[in-house]
């Protein structure tokens, strides 16, 4: 039993502030290693050949955090797209926002939004990146858009609902990572995960490396995978 390499990878990047914490630093540090990590793993899988990857970045849960640790994150994603984000163009990379862009702050929304058009036409990786992102909010703001197109009862099934999610062209993801060892979703692609292989890492976001995603696809390509079915294996 082999599989392909997944089309479509997600991570849950899970443990700056515990390795910040771990090593003396402050929170912000912890995040800024994160997203140094995170720019090392959007150019592997795009190596890899993986088409689809989605990182989770910001959470609408994340909100009930510290208003300095929110305030600093918010300047460090600044500086990103202000000084970091030329590796999209470098590597042919799309990036792609998902979740509700328009209730982050103007400047930051504006950034997301213009690195988005920038890179529209790349043909590299599709780099998905959940920023005020929450699965159920998902749901509900495509239960609204078919409300809105004012489909019929017969006509909302997966398909419709699909059309009308954030990822709507997007196959569901094949693998979720998630480190920091932690087995929850914690409210992320949670339409799209229904059949997901999930390897919970027990690495700190910080920590994980192109070995350990290795790994991880390694585990994946062993799975056999039944999607509520059976196979000759049982």
């Amino acid at each position: 039993m082999s599989n392909p390499l997944p089309e479509h990878l997600a991570i849950i990047m899970d443990g700056n502030r515990t390795w910040a914490k771990k090593h003396g630093l402050s929170t912000i540090k912890g995040h800024e290693k994160g997203l140094d990590v995170a720019r090392a793993i959007c150019i592997y899988c795009n190596k890899l050949g993986i088409k689809n990857l989605t990182l989770y970045a910001f959470s609408i849960q994340n909100w009930s955090r510290p208003k300095i640790e929110i305030d600093a994150l918010f300047n460090l994603f600044i500086d990103f797209f202000d000084n970091k984000s030329q590796f999209f163009h470098d590597y042919n990379l799309r990036f792609n926002p998902i979740g509700r862009i328009d209730e982050l702050p103007k400047a930051i929304a504006r950034k997301v939004r213009l690195l988005e058009e920038s890179t529209r036409n790349n043909l590299g990786c599709c780099i998905n990146v959940a920023i005020n992102y929450g699965g159920r909010e998902e749901i509900l703001d495509a239960a609204k858009r078919i409300i809105e197109k004012g489909l019929s009862i017969e006509d909302v099934n997966e398909e419709s609902m699909k059309s009308n999610l954030y990822l709507t062209d997007t196959p569901d993801p094949e693998l979720l990572i998630r480190t920091a060892g932690y087995s929850r979703v914690s409210n992320f692609l949670l339409w799209h995960i229904a059949y997901s292989e999930i390897d919970i890492n027990q690495k700190l976001w910080p920590d994980f490396t192109e070995e350990d995603l290795e790994e991880s696809l390694n585990i994946y390509k062993s799975i056999d995978r039944k999607f509520g079915g059976s196979t000759k294996n049982d």
